[in-house]
């Protein structure tokens, strides 16, 4: 299997390749999600995800405006977390590249990563609500 074929080491955990090559969303991380923690929880954590989606964003991209290395890094951190557990992969991938970019090369170069981040979760929330028009996530 080629490396764009390899979409997921596991389920819910991002390759190292965070383009287009990952889902929007893994159904498997929430299937697995369920299983572990009930489907009524599964869900309850999925709509979460969406409903703190604009502070997450706004966490992020205000940090790193101000240049706040601590700030960023948690915030990418809990971006990743909660990504991979409902199954955002690609967010989750371009979370984990903005920790690698804070790390290697600071809060002013890992800002440019901020406007695929915004797309890629406005998206992401998109998909996780859109089979019941939009008032809540599927599991």
């Amino acid at each position: 299997m080629s490396r764009k074929e390899t979409v997921m080491m596991a389920p819910g955990i991002p390759s190292e390749d965070t383009g287009s090559a990952l889902p929007l969303v893994d159904p498997t991380a929430l299937r697995v999600l369920a299983e572990d923690v009930g489907p009524e929880s599964a869900a309850s954590f999925a709509r979460d995800f969406v409903r703190i989606w604009p502070r997450r964003r706004d966490n992020l991209s205000t940090s790193l405006g101000r240049n706040d290395y601590d700030a960023a890094h948690d915030a990418a951190l809990s971006l990743r977390t909660s990504s991979t557990m409902v199954g955002a992969a690609r967010l989750a991938g371009l979370a984990c590249d903005l920790e690698r970019r804070l790390r290697a090369e600071g809060t002013e170069t890992a800002a440019r990563l901020l406007p695929q981040i915004v797309e890629c979760g406005e998206r992401t929330v998109a998909v996780l609500t859109a089979d019941d028009g939009g008032s809540s996530p599927r599991v």
